[in-house]
């Protein structure tokens, strides 16, 4: 039995409260395949709606940070990253809505935020941050449960959805995406303030994917007060909360532990697909999500 001394203190509250910022902006991003389902435009415009809706509350932010006494400024060595992470960004949007489109939610949401292998191995390889025994059992941990969750969708005897195979190419493929956008991010929230770091990657990304979407020629005005509330919801839940609360949180959080904590809208998305579009998961799927919810409490003891 370990001794009193060695018992692990209780969190104090800003180390709590950023870990529930962590897994509330996680959360809202658990969403986004929901709504761009219900939203009538093509992937890349969806994406543009997401951060033009979003902007005006990233303003607001930014601007409530610039009246804070003894605030930092954004010097020009978080210029190139704050880019960086924008475009990688709106290339992560692009592919994960474009996925939607040829796999279920489940699938797209659960190789899309399979990045923590590339956030931890990138980080690692990239800038020499070791992660610790734990992060790697926890990652170890998620990933496992990921596959739980998403195995069932290739071994089952009904037929399998018409281009499936292409649209988790596409998820996978986003994962990278975000994976560098996470990496981009924490750099840069070593330089400058989150509200101003959100801000100016969320234009670039806005700029990214309405100059993609004009190039493939993609429907981009909503027909539809369904699409139209889909993409607000796009830019104020999934964006505005999201992706906020997360850059905030990834100034007290590592890049490997924070874009860890990512999994966690995989399990939202499976229970939003489950809820809205019965895809009811099974028992192998239903461990898999207990296991992604036993990483992310080794995230937080962590």
């Amino acid at each position: 039995m370990s001794a009193p001394a060695a018992v692990m203190p209780a969190p104090t509250a800003p180390a709590l409260a950023m870990f529930l910022a962590l897994l509330a902006g996680a959360t809202c991003i658990g969403f986004s395949g929901v709504f761009v389902r219900f939203a009538d435009v093509g992937p890349a415009a969806a994406g543009f709606w997401r951060m033009a809706f979003a902007l005006p509350v990233l303003g607001l932010w930014m601007g409530l940070e610039q009246r804070r006494p003894g605030r930092t400024v954004a010097t020009t060595g978080a210029l190139l990253p704050i880019a960086l992470a924008g475009l990688f960004f709106g290339i992560d949007v692009v592919l994960y809505n474009a996925s939607l489109g040829f796999t279920t939610i489940a699938n797209a949401s659960l190789l899309g935020n399979l990045s923590p292998v590339a956030v931890v191995l990138g980080g690692w390889l990239l800038f020499s941050q070791r992660p610790s025994r734990r992060i790697l059992g926890a990652l170890a941990l998620a990933v496992a449960g990921a596959m739980m969750l998403v195995l069932p969708k290739f071994t089952a005897t009904t037929a399998p959805a018409p281009g499936g195979l292409f649209g988790d190419s596409l998820a996978i493929a986003a994962a990278i995406s975000y994976a560098a956008y996470i990496m981009a991010i924490s750099r840069a929230r070593d330089r400058a303030e989150p509200g101003r770091i959100s801000l100016i990657a969320s234009a670039i990304c806005a700029v990214f994917c309405l100059v993609t979407a004009f190039a493939l020629g993609e429907t981009i005005m909503p027909a539809s007060l369904q699409g139209w509330l889909a993409v607000i919801a796009l830019g104020l839940v999934s964006h505005a909360m999201g992706q906020g609360l997360i850059t905030l949180a990834l100034g007290h959080y590592g890049a490997s532990a924070a874009s860890l904590v990512m999994v966690w809208p995989a399990m939202v998305a499976v229970l939003a697909a489950w809820a809205l579009f019965g895809e009811q998961p099974s028992p192998v799927q239903a461990f898999g999500g207990i296991a992604i919810l036993a990483a992310v409490l080794m995230v937080r003891k962590g």
